[in-house]
This record gives C-alpha cells, structure tokens and sequence, in this order.
C-alpha cells in the first residue's frame, strides 16, 4: 500500500523541465551581424601573378630569369630586319670592304630567304601569328618578336620612296641617296644588334619609339 501511494504522489508531481546549459551559449541580440574570427596567424594568401624580368605589364610565361630557350627565341626574330636591311648597306659595302665581313657568314642564308618567292611576307606573318599571337609562349619572347616586326615594317617607307622617286645617279642627289641608303643599313643593324645581345643576356631590349609600341600590343 506505501509503495502504491508513492507511485500515485509521483504522478501527480509535475516533471521539472531539464536545463538545456543555454549558459554556455553566447548572447546576441536581435538583428546584430555576427562576428567574423580573425584569420589564423601564418595564413598564406596565394595570390597569382605573371611577373619578373622586371618587364612592363603583366603577362603569362614570365619567371625570375628567362631560360636559354627563350633567351633564343627572342634573338631569332631579329634576322628579319637584318635580312631585309642588308641592301641599303650595298654601297658601304663596296667603299668599306671590312663591313661585308658583318654580313659574309650569313650570305648563304640571305640568298636562300631572297630567292623565295614572298620570302619576307611569309616570314612576317608567321612572326606576327605563331609567335606574337601564342599565349604558350613567355612575354619575353613575343615582346621581342614584336620589336622585330616593328624595325621592318620601318624599312616599309624608304622602299616606297624608290618605287615612288628615281634614285639619283650623279651630282650631290647621289651623294645624299647613297648616304642616306648606309644610314638606314647602320641603324637597322645597330639595333639588330641591340635586340640580339640582350635577348641572350636575358635582358629586356627597349629600342626607343619601339617598346611603347611593343608593349601596347601585348596588352
């Protein structure tokens, strides 16, 4: 009878809710922005970058030094101003004997790019469209081949003055033309050789009134 009175008196008793330990939870109010965790000490921000060679504007390809391949590459199309530039230095060739010694190694390849038909168009062109144009190749190199382009298409004006204007065959005229005719094979070349030493030093070749142009187009 005792223990059937004290399961009645336990059921009568209401059930004490439990404590759901909201203590240890943090209070905000209503309508506050929840608080951001500072980042972790040591965290390391991956940001991507195309730099190096301390080169103007961004780019893909770049790295701390430029490799030997591409070191090469950006020489290589140097030639094409040098090819093209090699007849208006026909005069000092024939004052100056020693200055064709500059071209002799290279007769046996100029006589095989002239003989072609469209040789210089065929080799423009393929600059400017597999290497200008190709985003596998570094800046380095494009930047370089831009150049190039860009000191031929120089040699555009005088060949349409002579399509243009009879050379002059005596008097001072002649002596102007021909002067004038070893200028442009000394500029041309003086840069050439600008372009190509520093390609191979792994150092960016900036011609003036030239690189502006280069780097504008690889924007």
């Amino acid at each position: 009878m005792q223990s059937l009175a004290s399961h009645r008196t336990a059921l009568a008793t209401p059930a004490r809710p439990r404590a759901l330990g909201c203590a240890s939870l943090p209070f905000r109010p209503i309508g506050a922005q929840p608080v951001r965790r500072p980042a972790r000490q040591g965290a390391v921000t991956v940001q991507a970058r195309s730099g190096g060679y301390s080169a103007p504007g961004g780019g893909r390809g770049y790295s701390s030094t430029p490799s030997i391949v591409d070191r090469v590459l950006a020489a290589l199309p140097y030639i094409l101003p040098y090819f093209d530039a090699v007849q208006y230095g026909r005069y000092l060739f024939h004052m100056y004997p020693a200055a064709k010694a500059c071209i002799t190694p290279f007769l046996p390849a100029m006589s095989l790019y002239h003989s072609l038909p469209f040789g210089s168009f065929i080799v423009f062109f393929g600059l400017y469209l597999g290497v200008v144009n190709n985003p596998s190749l570094s800046r380095f190199v494009r930047f370089n081949a831009v150049q190039a382009i860009l000191l031929d298409i120089i040699l555009v004006l005088p060949r349409l003055l002579e399509t243009v204007l009879t050379p002059p065959t005596s008097g001072w005229g002649a002596q102007v033309y021909i002067q004038s005719q070893s200028f442009i094979w000394i500029f041309i070349t003086m840069w050439v050789v600008f372009g190509i030493v520093s390609s191979m030093l792994g150092q960016w070749a900036r011609i003036p009134f030239i690189h502006e142009a280069a780097e504008a187009q690889l924007r």
